[in-house]
């Protein structure tokens, strides 16, 4: 399979389970527990099975360790988010979030995969 149709295959199945989370969250109490596998962990999930499916577990596990710091990354953008949107409001909340994942998704990045070499 090409790497465009790769790509969409990801895409695919990855929003596909965006929506299956999010019809469980409809229903499950409390709301907020939806939004936990709403976005990443989803598509975590369909990448990381259609990787398996068609470039074996030796790359779905590289992928999987490159996740980490971008998931490390994802709890430090929900706690700036969490303290400054109230503050300072939306959209400069939102901003200052999206740097501090930024920051530190690839500042572990770098420092685990970049600087120990």
């Amino acid at each position: 399979m090409n790497a465009v149709a790769l790509t969409a295959l990801h895409g695919v199945v990855g929003g596909t389970l965006v929506v299956v989370f999010a019809l469980i969250g409809q229903v499950v109490k409390p709301r907020a527990f939806s939004g936990l596998f709403m976005a990443a962990p989803s598509v975590a999930i369909a990448s990381l099975a259609i990787t398996v499916g068609f470039e074996g577990a030796m790359r779905a596990e590289q992928d999987a360790i490159g996740m980490v710091p971008g998931a490390l990354g994802m709890v430090a953008c929900c706690l700036v988010a969490t303290g400054v949107i109230p503050k300072i409001r939306a959209l400069w909340g939102s901003l200052a979030a999206w740097a501090a994942w930024g920051v530190v998704g690839l500042g572990l990045y770098w420092a685990v995969f970049v600087g120990a070499r």
